[in-house]
C-alpha cells in the first residue's frame, strides 16, 4: 500500500485527483517521441528536458525498467538515435523488449514484496505470544526442577540426539519465570519491530528451546514452529510496518516545512525497493509444498481413500485432541459431510503444491493457495488441540501475498472521503513530529500538510467541505485517513475519550510537552546522502553470507527429509552425514510428514492415576479428581495439547527411564494444593484406551486398561502411620492437626 500521492493543481486541497494512468502513461510517450525527433543526434549523456522527465517519472516503474535496460544496451557503434528512427517503417511503436526467462523466474520464485514481509512480522509476533501463553499454565510443570522432567534428568538422560535447549539453563520456578518476561519482551519488540533481525534471532532460540526441552510433548506442530522461525530469520522482516523502518526514515529525511511534508519520495529507503529478491523465496515454497504433499502421498489408509472418506470420522472421536464443543456437536455431523469434509482435506493438501509452482495465472494460484491453508488449519486450529500446527501454518501462508494483492488492498481500501488537510503549527516541536510520522503512515496519499499558527492545540484538520475540527475530532480523522486506521479511529470519538483526549492535546500543547520530552524542529531541511561504497559491500557481504547460510540449511532440509519420509528411506538408503545431521536435529528442523498417516487415529486413549492420600482418599493428582477409567462415555478430556502428548507418551516402553521423575511430580502434589492432607502415599498407573465408533455409529467400543506401574512414597507412608488416630465420629474432643508431610526433594545425581 504505497500510493504515492498526485493531486491536481485545481483540486481542493486534501483531495486526490482522479487520473487515469493510461492516459499519463500516454501523455508520457508523446513527450518521450517529440523529445526524441527534435534531439536526434544529441550525446547520449545528455540530459532530458525538465518536462520530459516529469512524464517519464509519471510512467510507471516498468517504463523506468524499460529505458534501463535499452541504455544498457547501447553500444558506440548504434550510432546517433536519429538514424536509428529513420531506418524503422512509420507508424511503428518501440517499445522496451519483454521479460527474459530469468525475469519470470524471479517475479514467481525469488520475489518477496517488503510489505508483506512487514506483515507477516506482525502476525508472526501475535502468534508468537499466544503460543507463549499457551504454555503458561503448564511453565514450571514441564520446565522447572519441580515438574515432571527436571533439566538434572533430562540433561542426564537426554531424550533426542543432543539437542540444544537454552531452557535446560534455567531450574527455579522464579528464574524461569524471569526467563518468561524476557521472552514475552522479545516477541512484543518483533511485532512492532524494533532491532527486528537480533529478535528474530533470539526468537528463534526461544521457540527452539522451548520446543526441545521436553521432547515427550513434541509434534508436528512443534517442527512447523521451528521451521517458521528459521526460514523468515534469513528475510528482512523489518523494512515495512517497523519500528525500525520509521525511525531510519524519521533520520534519513528531516522536513521542518509544509512542503517537505508533501514530498513523498523520501519516505522509503531507495536502497531497500517493495521487491525483494532471495534464494529464500523457492526454498520455502518447497517447504510448504513439503508439507501438504508428503502428508497427502502417505495417507495411503482406505479411510482416507476418495472412494470411503471417512476419515475424518474417526478423528473426531479423538477425546483427548478434540474440543469440548466439537465433542459436544461431532454426534449430530450428517455422514454426507464427514465424506465431504475428508475429500477436501485429501484435495488440499494435493492441490496446494501444485497452486504454489504454476507459472501462469500465478497471483490466482496463489491466492487459491493461501485460502485453502487457511481453511484447513483453521478448521484444524478450532476442532483439535495441536499445539502450534494450524497456527503457524496460517502464519507462514501469509508470505504467499504478492504485489498485486497489495495494489488491489490499496484500491479497495482506499477512500478518498477520507483526504484531510492536516494544519499544524510550525512552532510546535511536537506538532511537527506527530505531521513526520503521519507523513509515513500515509500510504494512501490522503493527507496534505499546511502550516497554520492558529491550529488549537497545535493540530487541526481541514474536510473537504471546508470545516475545521480540532483536538479528538481532527485526530480521529487522521487516523482514520491511514491504512487499518478506521479500525480504532471510532474509539476517539466515543463521548468520554473524545473530552480526555482533547484536554489532554491542549495541555501538551500549552506545556510544551514536545520540547519537554527532547523534541526539536529540525535546524534545516536535509535528505541524508547515500551510504559511502564501502558500506555498500559490507551489505552485499552480508548479504552473501544470508544467502550462503540459507542454502546450507536447506541442504539439511532435504537430507534429513530423504531419511524420515517412509515414502523415501523406504526405497532408498541415502547416507546422513555427521555434519548435515547437527544441522537438522539440533534444533529439530525435522521433516517428517506423515499426519494421520496411513490411517487416522482410530483408538483413543488416556492415562489414569489411581492415587491413595494419607486420608484414604483415591485421587489423580493431574486432574485433582476421583480417578475416572469410563472412556467410552467421554466427551472430550479438555487437555491441552501439552498434557495431551504428554500422557500419550509416558506410556510408551521406550520413555519408561522418565517414569521416577513423574512420581517426584506426582509425590508433590500437596505442594501445588495447599493441602498437607493431599499428600500421596502410593497408587497405580493405567493407560485406558477404547476404539473409536465404527462408520455411521457414535458409540465408542472395546475398553481396555492396561497397569503402567504402581508407586510406593516411603515418606509419605511413614508420615501416615505416625498419624495419631482420628477421634470417633460424634466425640466432642479434636485431634491435634497432624504435622505436615515432609517436601519431597529429587535428588541430583553427582558429576
Amino acid at each position: 500500500m504505497n500510493a504515492k500521492e498526485d493531486r491536481g493543481d485545481g483540486a481542493p486541497e486534501g483531495a486526490l485527483r482522479n487520473e487515469d494512468t493510461g492516459e499519463r502513461r500516454a501523455e508520457g510517450g508523446e513527450a518521450a517521441a517529440a523529445a526524441r525527433d527534435s534531439g536526434a543526434g544529441e550525446p547520449p549523456g545528455r540530459a532530458a528536458p525538465a518536462s520530459t522527465a516529469g512524464a517519464s517519472t509519471t510512467a510507471g516503474a516498468s517504463t523506468t525498467a524499460g529505458a534501463s535496460a535499452t541504455d544498457d544496451g547501447a553500444t558506440e557503434d548504434d550510432g546517433p538515435a536519429g538514424e536509428d528512427d529513420a531506418d524503422e517503417p512509420p507508424g511503428r511503436p518501440a517499445g522496451p523488449p519483454g521479460p527474459s526467462m530469468w525475469d519470470i523466474l524471479r517475479d514467481c520464485f525469488f520475489t518477496f514484496d517488503r510489505r508483506t514481509l512487514g506483515f507477516t512480522r506482525i502476525l508472526l509476533g501475535f502468534f508468537l505470544i499466544g503460543d507463549l501463553l499457551r504454555r503458561t499454565w503448564a511453565w514450571t510443570d514441564m520446565f522447572a526442577d519441580i515438574g515432571v522432567l527436571p533439566n538434572h534428568v533430562n540433561l542426564w538422560r537426554p531424550q533426542g540426539s543432543g539437542n540444544f535447549s537454552l531452557v535446560n539453563a534455567f531450574s527455579t520456578p522464579g528464574e524461569l519465570w524471569v526467563l518468561w518476561a524476557v521472552i514475552f519482551a522479545t516477541y512484543v519488540c518483533l511485532l512492532i519491530g524494533w532491532k527486528t533481525k537480533l529478535m528474530q534471532v533470539l526468537s528463534l532460540v526461544f521457540v527452539t528451546s522451548m520446543n526441545g526441552r521436553v521432547l515427550l510433548i513434541e509434534n508436528g506442530g512443534y517442527v512447523v514452529h521451528n521451521l517458521l522461525l528459521l526460514w523468515t530469520c534469513f528475510l528482512p522482516m523489518g523494512d515495512r510496518f517497523s519500528v525500525d523502518a520509521l525511525l531510519a526514515s524519521l533520520k534519513r529525511s528531516r522536513e521542518r516545512t509544509a512542503a517537505d511534508l508533501n514530498d513523498r519520495a523520501t519516505i522509503d529507503d531507495p536502497l531497500k525497493p517493495d521487491a525483494h529478491v532471495t534464494i529464500v523465496g523457492p526454498i520455502l515454497l518447497i517447504q510448504i509444498a513439503a508439507i501438504y504433499f508428503f502428508n497427502v502421498v502417505h495417507k495411503t489408509g482406505p479411510a482416507w481413500s476418495m472412494k470411503n472418506a471417512t476419515a475424518i470420522h474417526f478423528v473426531l472421536y479423538v477425546d483427548r485432541m478434540v474440543t469440548p464443543i466439537v465433542a459436544d456437536i461431532r454426534d449430530y455431523a450428517p455422514g454426507w459431510m464427514i465424506v465431504f469434509m475428508t475429500r477436501m482435506v485429501i484435495s488440499f493438501e494435493f492441490l496446494i503444491p501444485f497452486c504454489l509452482f504454476m507459472p501462469i495465472f500465478r497471483a490466482w494460484a496463489r491466492r487459491a493457495a493461501l485460502a485453502m491453508m487457511n481453511v484447513l488449519h483453521i478448521g484444524f486450529g478450532t476442532t483439535f488441540v495441536l499445539g502450534p500446527f494450524a497456527w503457524a501454518l496460517c502464519v507462514m501462508s501469509t508470505l504467499l501475498f504478492g504485489r498485486e494483492d497489495w495494489e488491489l488492498a490499496a484500491r479497495t481500501m482506499r477512500r478518498a472521503r477520507r483526504a484531510r488537510v492536516v494544519l499544524f503549527d510550525p512552532r510546535s516541536p511536537g506538532a511537527v513530529f506527530i505531521c513526520r510520522v503521519l507523513k509515513r503512515m500515509d500510504r494512501f496519499g490522503l493527507l496534505t500538510f499546511e502550516a497554520s499558527g492558529s491550529a488549537a492545540s497545535g493540530l487541526a484538520a481541514r474536510r473537504p467541505d471546508g470545516a475545521v475540527v480540532a483536538g479528538a475530532e481532527a485526530l480521529a480523522d487522521l487516523v482514520a485517513a491511514i491504512p487499518l486506521g478506521p479500525a480504532v479511529a471510532w474509539t476517539l470519538r466515543l463521548p468520554l475519550v473524545r473530552g480526555a483526549v482533547t484536554a489532554a492535546m491542549a495541555a501538551a500543547h500549552r506545556r510544551g510537552l514536545g520540547r519537554a520530552l527532547g523534541l526539536r524542529i529540525p535546524e534545516r531541511s536535509d535528505v541524508a546522502p547515500p551510504p559511502a561504497p564501502i558500506r555498500l559491500m559490507g551489505r552485499r557481504a552480508l548479504a552473501g553470507l544470508r544467502e550462503l547460510g540459507a542454502v546450507v540449511m536447506f541442504v539439511g532440509a532435504v537430507n534429513q527429509a530423504a531419511i524420515e519420509l517412509w515414502v523415501v528411506k523406504n526405497r532408498w538408503k541415502v547416507p546422513h552425514p555427521e555434519p548435515i545431521r547437527v544441522l537438522a536435529q539440533k534444533l529439530r528442523f525435522l521433516q517428517g510428514w506423515f499426519m494421520f498417516s496411513p490411517n487416522p487415529v482410530m483408538d483413543d486413549g488416556t492415562l489414569v492415576v489411581d492415587a491413595v492420600t494419607v486420608d484414604g482418599r483415591h485421587i489423580d493428582p493431574f486432574t485433582g479428581k476421583p480417578p475416572n477409567f469410563d472412556l467410552l462415555h467421554a466427551k472430550s478430556f479438555a487437555y491441552s495439547q501439552i498434557w495431551s502428548d504428554y500422557f500419550a507418551r509416558i506410556k510408551l516402553p521406550g520413555n519408561s527411564g522418565y517414569r521416577d521423575a513423574m512420581k517426584e511430580y506426582m509425590y508433590r502434589y500437596p505442594e501445588r494444593t495447599g493441602r498437607p492432607e493431599d499428600a500421596i502415599v502410593s497408587g497405580d498407573v493405567y493407560w485406558v484406551k477404547d476404539w473409536n465408533p465404527k462408520w455411521g455409529t457414535t458409540e465408542s467400543y472395546g475398553e481396555e486398561r492396561e497397569k503402567l506401574f504402581s508407586f510406593h512414597n516411603p515418606k509419605a507412608q511413614a508420615w501416615a502411620q505416625a498419624e495419631p488416630p482420628r477421634p470417633a465420629p460424634g466425640s466432642s474432643s479434636a485431634a491435634p492437626s497432624p504435622p505436615a508431610p515432609p517436601t519431597v526433594t529429587p535428588e541430583t545425581p553427582a558429576n
